[in-house]
C-alpha cells in the first residue's frame, strides 16, 4: 500500500508539473522607449481649439501601429535634462516679469503612425521663443 500510495503521489506531481509549466498563450510581451526632441522653433501653431491657441508638433511614428494602438499600452512621458521622466499631461508654471505667473500644460496625442506633442499657456501666448526645448519619451508594450 505504500508503494502505491507513493506511485500516485509521484504520478500526481508529474501530472501537476507537466501542465502547470505548459503555457498555451504563447503570447510575449513586446516593449519599445522612442525619443522625441522638438526645438524652440519647431513648434507649430494650431488654432482649431475654442479656448483659444496653442503650440504642436507631430512626428509619424510607425512603431505605432493599429495593433499596438487598439491592443497594447502607450505611456507619454515629458523627459528632463537631469534624466527623470514625469508622465503626461503636465503641468506647470513659470514667473514672467512681463505678465507675471504663466501656467502651461503639456499633453499629447497618439494615433497609429502618428503621435502630437501640444503646449497650452493660460494666456494662450504661442510665441515658440517663450518655450525651450522639450524632450519626451514614448513606452509602449504589445
Amino acid at each position: 500500500m505504500k508503494r502505491f500510495t507513493f506511485a500516485l503521489f509521484i504520478l500526481s506531481v508529474v501530472f501537476v508539473l507537466c501542465f502547470s509549466s505548459c503555457d498555451t498563450n504563447n503570447e510575449y510581451l513586446n516593449t519599445k522607449t522612442l525619443y522625441y526632441s522638438v526645438g524652440f522653433n519647431d513648434w507649430q501653431v494650431g488654432g482649431d481649439d475654442a479656448s483659444g491657441d496653442y503650440l504642436y508638433y507631430t512626428f509619424n511614428e510607425p512603431a505605432i501601429t493599429r495593433n499596438v494602438f487598439n491592443n497594447g499600452l502607450i505611456v507619454p512621458y515629458m523627459a528632463f535634462s537631469d534624466g527623470r521622466l514625469t508622465p503626461l499631461p503636465f503641468s506647470d508654471f513659470w514667473i514672467d516679469s512681463a505678465y507675471g505667473q504663466i501656467e502651461e500644460q503639456i499633453t499629447c496625442e497618439i494615433e497609429p503612425g502618428r503621435v502630437t506633442f501640444i503646449l497650452k499657456a493660460d494666456d494662450h501666448g504661442v510665441d515658440p521663443y517663450y518655450y525651450d526645448n522639450y524632450d519626451f519619451v514614448l513606452k509602449i508594450a504589445w
